[in-house]
């Protein structure tokens, strides 16, 4: 038995210069809501009275403004005990069992700096006057100047009328809990058995979350298409940001805007995303591995898993209290591999030909065969923001009846016309579905190798190789879109792709 302990701590990124996003400031006025509030005043909407109508926030920057430099606060709370124990009841059994917690980084996206603001592009414009006459040269590609990035001077007032994102400010590491338990059996013929149950739970997983939403009371919770709610959403009104020097440029520059957008919490954004630590997941899996050491000339390994993995790494809807709980893209149910190694007996000290002569030895001798399988249960598919009127068990098709051109049931309730598709609805069509999946690895390949020795310490070595040796075809996932033509059908390839062949020779010394 053994017991640890392990303490974690990842610090914030920074900035030599200060050149990033520190977070969003939701309580502070925005600089611009004085004249916003005014323009608004002068034809509001209905839904929000002129007193009710608020531009609070911005995004903040590091080191100023009294922000600290680090992108995030840390979390400073990640301990990790482990735990593992093997008992022997028997001279040919072991039982394995552990537990532990493994805390993560924070991802990809925080290994660098968040630099909106601190970077602007600048576009060439050859000609005015559609070629008559050009003014930007190889000499002068810019001939009206660089423009320069704004960096933290605009402050609360930086992507007006945009869509923007920054980092949580208080960060949580995700963690994931693990646990195991096994029996480990050896057998007759130099064969081991292994049974395990391997388990694992993810915790405060990141999340990618919007804070600017349209509130759900004026979304439809109609599972057809609401013409009168998209009309009325999608209505143009008077926009109160029109005319202010800020939003120039942005979405929100002209004269009209949609309804919508002056519903939005925050509406002098288009949107306000965020990795919020708030998702999950599970594993569960039963695992068998077979293993026959080398003897006789034959080595074989063979490893099944049979496994569910469910996950809440998305919101269904943007004003959802949680994430949608659904099985993971990552959910393979059955996974076989087989490994193998058989020495030909042919040749100087095997079953046949032992007694030839040297240059037949030399021929015929030292040949091994490799082979290796995979197979594995295909991807989960998901419909979009689909109209569905039909059962969920009439939608995939028996085995025998799967065809590249028709690899699920289409005709099952799916609403194909994309004019009757779903706009500024609640959704409750799930992401994913975990009986209705795309092909999944049926692969095989085959390698033949042989070694010559050429004299001590010396030797060249002989590969042919196969990948795909049965040159059986990997489909992609099928087209999932019902509003699409190609709708069901598979267009595409995936994995090895066909048969090939490869020769190589090797000198070894």
């Amino acid at each position: 038995m053994n017991i640890g302990l392990r303490y974690e701590y990842e610090g914030p990124t920074t900035e030599r210069f200060n050149r990033s996003l520190r977070g969003f400031d939701s309580a502070t006025p925005n600089p611009i809501e004085a004249e916003a509030r005014a323009r608004y005043a002068q034809d509001p909407i209905p839904e929000v009275p002129p007193a009710q109508f608020r531009t609070l926030g911005g995004l903040t920057f590091v080191g100023v403004g009294g922000q600290p430099r680090g992108l995030w606060t840390p979390d400073k709370n990640n301990l990790a005990p482990r735990f593992g124990l093997a008992w022997q009841p028997g001279s040919r059994t072991v039982v394995r069992a552990g537990y532990g917690i493994f805390f993560d980084l924070m991802g990809i996206d925080r290994q660098d700096v968040n630099q909106g603001g601190f970077n602007q592009a600048t576009l060439i414009i050859p000609s005015l006057d559609n070629g008559l006459s050009f003014r930007a040269r190889l000499s002068n590609p810019f001939p009206s100047g660089i423009e320069r990035p704004p960096g933290a001077a605009a402050g609360l007032k930086t992507f007006l009328g945009r869509s923007i994102g920054f980092f949580a400010e208080q960060a949580r590491n995700p963690y994931m809990q693990r646990w195991s338990l096994s029996v480990q059996r050896e057998l007759l013929g130099r064969v081991v058995a292994d049974l395990a149950y391997v388990g694992n739970r993810g915790t405060k997983l990141a999340v990618n979350t919007q804070l600017d939403p349209i509130p759900a009371r004026y979304l439809s919770r109609s599972p057809e298409r609401d013409q009168p709610v998209i009309d009325f959403l999608s209505a143009q009104v008077s926009n109160p940001f029109f005319g202010i020097a800020d939003f120039s440029g942005s979405g929100l520059s002209g004269q009209r805007v949609a309804r919508a957008q002056l519903l939005r919490p925050y509406p002098h954004f288009t949107g306000i995303a965020v990795n919020l630590p708030a998702g999950y997941s599970y594993y569960h899996s039963l695992q068998a591995n077979f293993e026959k050491r080398m003897s006789h000339g034959l080595a074989l390994l063979a490893a099944w898993t049979w496994s569910k993995f469910m996950e809440a790494r998305s919101y269904l809807n943007d004003t959802d209290p949680r994430p949608e709980k659904v099985v993971s893209d990552m959910d393979f149910t059955h996974r076989l591999v087989v490994s193998t190694i058989y020495e030909l007996p042919l040749g100087k000290g095997k079953r046949w030909l032992s007694g030839t002569h040297s240059w037949l030895d030399l021929i015929a001798g030292g040949w091994q065969l490799q082979g290796w399988f995979e197979g594995q249960t295909g991807d989960t598919l998901g419909f979009g923001n689909a109209i569905f009127r039909g059962s969920l068990k009439d939608i995939p098709l028996p085995v025998s009846r799967r065809r590249a051109e028709r690899w699920f049931n289409v005709d099952a309730g799916f609403e194909r016309d994309p004019r009757r598709q779903l706009q500024y609805n609640i959704r409750a069509f799930p992401t994913r579905f975990s009986g209705i999946r795309a092909d999944g690895i049926n692969n095989f390949d085959l390698s033949l190798f042989k070694s010559f020795p050429i004299r001590e310490g010396w030797r060249f070595q002989f590969r042919m190789e196969t990948y795909n040796t049965l040159n059986h075809v990997q489909f992609a996932a099928p087209n999932t879109s019902p509003t699409s033509s190609a709708f069901g059908s598979i267009t595409s390839e995936k994995g090895h792709g066909q048969r090939q062949v490869t020769f190589a020779g090797k000198l070894i010394f």
